[in-house]
């Protein structure tokens, strides 16, 4: 993982290698931040991160959730212990392994409510909010046909109220990936500062529906009045 530092042309890095063909963490990151890892391993990274000249500390962690059902409430603990570690304004990202809610779940099976009441309840006691998205509506999809097909939003950003504040404008997007069953999560902490350049008008053709269509154009042609052509 650390080879896709020169890739990504960043020089920060920290890195859990994977179990065989699952899990691994890697989090990079530009030298105009300040970051200090606090904590990781085959769940979690833990970090602060500051940028070069701005006095606002806040913290991410980056989490690969439990995938045995079994097991999920021991993730769950690990936010509510790291919560406890300071008060900072806190971001939370990553592959959870569950969802919050049956509409987020798709599949011929149920999901377990008493699965995702555990879920809801660590981000309640641990003060952390979804921050949504934008994009396709679930992040994982078994790429089974059929009645055997599933499709579940388990990766997500969740955040402290402090942390929305200090972002006002963040947004995740879902971005499809032809390489992996999961999508990528695309998070900006600024608005898109929107397109530069002027709007491209383009002709529909239900217009041609409107009765009225023809007095229109001429009106606009009147409007431009005589147009002079070069000769060729």
């Amino acid at each position: 993982m650390r080879r896709y530092r020169n890739r990504l042309g960043v020089k920060g890095f920290c890195g859990v290698d994977s179990i065989g063909m699952s899990g691994g963490l890697a989090l990079y990151w530009h030298e105009s931040y300040d970051v200090v890892v606090l904590d990781k391993d085959e769940r979690h990274i833990d970090a602060l991160v500051q940028v070069h000249g701005e006095t606002a500390q806040w913290r991410i962690t980056c989490v690969y959730g439990e995938p045995r059902v079994e097991s999920r409430h021991m993730m769950w603990t690990k936010l509510q212990n790291l919560k406890n570690i300071n008060d900072l304004s806190w971001l939370v990202i990553g592959d959870f392994n569950e969802a919050l809610w049956n509409f987020e779940h798709m599949s011929a099976s149920p999901r377990s409510e008493q699965q995702m009441l555990a879920f809801r309840d660590a981000l309640e006691i641990c003060g952390l909010v979804d921050l949504g998205f934008k994009g396709v509506p679930f992040t994982y999809e078994n790429k089974s046909s059929g009645a055997g097909n599933v499709k579940v939003r388990l990766d997500r950003a969740v955040a402290k109220n402090a942390w929305r504040n200090l972002f006002a404008f963040a947004s995740v997007t879902h971005v499809p990936s032809p390489c992996s069953d999961h999508v990528a999560l695309v998070l900006k902490g600024e608005a898109d500062p929107g397109p530069t350049v002027g709007r491209c008008r383009r002709y529909e053709v239900f217009w041609e529906r409107d009765s009225t269509l023809p007095e229109v154009i001429k009106e606009a042609w009147e409007a431009v009045g005589v147009v002079q052509t070069c000769p060729s």
